[in-house]
């Protein structure tokens, strides 16, 4: 097998630049006019293709774009690439709960939105002139074929279209999702029949039969058992590995592996990658910067080569009048109208809801265009019918979103599905949660140490969280391997006391104990605890180290001080200002309450320093902004379900009042969300917060807002 030769590279990366640039300027003309961004990445493929460039152009365009099939199969294996990336990322976005909730009606959608089309796509084919077909002795097999090009939808296209408009986590949208899904795999199976009758001249019912096996195998073990190993390869490769951007590459090996498996058993690669997505949006741990990087490339770079080369397969001028493309394009459109409409109806949504799906449903982009593709490589279909179908793929692909945003600008969401995305917007702004959670605790020995592995067990107790025991040495660690093992051993008994089930232990030899631990930090863990370190000097919290910490990890630092007080803490006391940082710490406290179901309370004070008319207005104003706040934090324990009692309070000096409460209703954790102050040039948080630092009688964790935005 000879290599590419230098030209046939030059012309592969011209036409992957073309394609791309013009895709991604199209895109964002169409954002520019409120449309979906995949309009104008399938009108860059019909710009270039042989309908405008090589009609206008038709020697440049023979340059750029020459009958050579080797780099044709080049341009369409990077579009490959870029479908199964694309439907990684919408298996990831699919709450599989909420597609289970729609999957009755999604059968009801799919099984009618395929019949009705599949009955008028035959009998077009039945009755379409002979100049229409490749071989007019093969009328059966070509209306089969026409009949599954009119029934099948096109689930990246769905998937783009929902993501443009933002309904993937709308009901409506996972119902369009789902049956798109049915939808496909049901049209990969008749492909399959009625190509194998094409080429065979029969059925292959042995064939068949052992595709629906190996479906319903590989189905089922994803379910049962894939699904749980992803969750573990996730956590393990969270914790354990070094290479960047682990957790992307671990995605796409995995969408690539399912991929080859469907591809194998005789259905589509894209079915497998959905389900990669699927099983992996189980694992909380797929970091939003995972999903951040795989949603980049693939809507920034692979998606949009994918939509271009399906788009340059239509050439217009191919076609000898526009009645047979009327004919064909309307009976694509009415018939999935009807069938997915009366679906949804049956289903029990309204009318215009139920049009709304079948406008979803109605989207045929690339899986149509391979269906074409497939009949004109058999001599089943005619270049002028091969035109005729890729042209309807396409045309109905660009009438679907403005169609869809009509629909659904008179649909209001229920009761349940608002609260639900409410709750799904709320707790995006909550710093980190339990599920999934990577916590790492300072192994510094002592009360203080020890507390702060207790409050870290109570956060990561889940049995997708992990806790890694961390500790540094200097450069000579000669005689501490004793001292280090039991300080290790007690901080471990202590986190799986308080049931943390996936316990890590690094101990480091290092320059600077503080580099060592700024190093570990950034290998993605959600926060950091550490003991406070108050003998150095006149400190309320710590000294040089953990002010260094404090400086320049990208992650909470949560810092506690112990007093000798029982464990589980049982009465626990979070002031909050409705800053960012308050509210992280206002977080730890619910979490932390939640998991020993210790008694949780939230405190505003407004401060009213002096009596004026200008002090007087303040106050006024002052009341109604600590209720708000008070309502918030309400909301947010309500969301992690702990209940919260919240109070609003006034002084001249908050700081007095916070301690007042702490002495007056013996709380036995106070917890803080501070800022550091670098410029102090020593571990401080501010005049208030050092006041009561040095004040405080009971248990403190103060959780350190980094200056950088923690990782999600």
């Amino acid at each position: 097998m000879s290599h590419l030769s230098e030209t046939q590279v030059l012309r592969f990366l011209t036409q992957f630049a073309l394609l791309f640039l013009s895709a991604r300027i199209l895109a964002d003309v169409m954002k520019r006019m409120g449309q979906a961004t995949v309009i104008g990445e399938l009108l860059a493929g019909i710009l270039l293709g042989p309908t405008l460039f090589g009609h206008f152009a038709p020697e440049l365009h023979l340059i750029v774009f020459p009958p050579d099939a080797l780099a044709d199969h080049l341009i369409e294996a990077v579009a490959w690439i870029g479908v199964i990336m694309l439907l990684l990322y919408t298996g990831l976005e699919t709450d599989l709960e909420i597609l289970a909730d729609v999957g009755r009606g999604a059968f009801t959608v799919s099984w009618l939105g395929i019949v009705v089309p599949w009955i008028s796509g035959f009998m077009l084919g039945w009755y379409l002139p002979v100049s229409y077909l490749a071989n007019p002795g093969h009328r059966l097999i070509f209306s089969l074929f026409m009949a599954v090009a009119m029934s099948i939808s096109a689930v990246p296209v769905i998937a783009k279209i929902l993501i443009d408009l933002d309904l993937m986590r709308r009901n409506i949208g996972l119902l369009i999702l789902a049956a798109g899904i049915l939808d496909d795999t049901v049209g990969w199976l008749m492909l399959s029949v009625v190509a194998g009758l094409a080429l065979h001249g029969t059925i292959d019912l042995k064939s068949l039969g052992s595709i629906l096996l190996a479906v319903a195998a590989f189905a089922g073990f994803c379910y049962f058992v894939g699904a749980n190993l992803v969750v573990r390869l996730m956590r393990w490769v969270d914790d354990r590995a070094l290479a960047e951007h682990a957790g992307m590459s671990t995605m796409v090996g995995l969408a690539m592996v399912c991929a080859i498996v469907t591809q194998a058993i005789g259905i589509h690669a894209v079915f497998g990658a959905f389900v990669a997505g699927v099983m992996l949006g189980r694992s909380a741990r797929v970091r939003r910067a995972d999903r951040a990087e795989l949603e980049a490339a693939t809507t920034g770079v692979f998606a949009p080569i994918f939509f271009a080369y399906s788009g340059l397969k239509a050439d217009l001028f191919a076609l000898h009048g526009v009645g047979v493309l009327g004919l064909v394009l309307g009976v694509a459109i009415i018939g999935k109208l009807i069938g997915c409409t009366a679906g949804a109806r049956l289903h029990g949504l309204k009318m215009r809801e139920s049009l709304a799906v079948a406008a979803g449903m109605n989207a045929r982009g690339g899986m149509e265009i391979i269906v074409a593709l497939i009949g004109l490589n058999l001599g089943v279909l005619s270049p002028q019918m091969y035109s005729i179908i890729v042209i309807v793929a396409i045309v109905t692909s660009l009438i679907t979103p403005p169609m869809l945003t009509w629909l659904l600008a008179g649909i209001a969401p229920e009761a349940a599905e608002v609260a639900r995305l409410e709750r799904e917007k709320f707790m995006a702004r909550v710093p980190f949660v339990k599920a999934g959670t990577k916590l790492l605790v300072l192994s510094g020995g002592g009360p203080h140490a020890q507390l702060a592995a207790h409050l870290a067990a109570a956060l990561g107790n889940h049995p997708d969280a992990s806790i890694t025991v961390f500790r540094a040495l200097g450069n000579d660690p000669a005689g501490t391997d004793g001292r280090v093992a039991r300080d290790l051993a007690v901080i471990r008994s202590i986190a799986e006391m308080g049931g943390a089930r996936n316990l890590l232990e690094r101990t480091v030899v290092a320059e600077s104990i503080a580099e060592a631990i700024i190093k570990e930090s950034a290998r993605g863990y959600d926060a950091i605890f550490a003991g406070a370190s108050p003998a150095e000097g006149d400190l309320a919290m710590g000294g040089d180290l953990l002010r260094e910490l404090a400086s320049h990890t990208a992650v909470p630092l949560i810092i506690v001080r112990n007093v000798g007080t029982a464990m589980p803490l049982r009465k626990v006391l979070a002031p909050t200002t409705g800053a960012q940082f308050s509210r992280l710490g206002a977080t730890l406290a619910m979490l932390y309450a939640h998991a020993t179901s210790a008694q949780m309370t939230s405190l505003y004070v407004s401060e009213n320093p002096v009596l004026s008319l200008r002090g007087f207005y303040r106050r006024r104003g002052q009341p109604e902004d600590g209720g708000l706040i008070a309502q918030e934090v309400a909301r947010l324990g309500a969301h992690i379900d702990v209940p919260v009692e919240t109070r609003v309070a006034a002084g001249a000096k908050p700081e007095n009042v916070i301690l007042a409460a702490v002495e007056r209703e013996n709380f036995d954790l106070l917890v803080m969300g501070v800022m550091f102050r670098p410029s102090e040039g020593r571990l401080y948080f501010g005049p208030k917060v050092d006041h009561i630092l040095r004040n405080v009688r009971c248990a403190v964790a103060v959780v350190v807002t980094p200056e950088a935005a923690p990782r999600d």
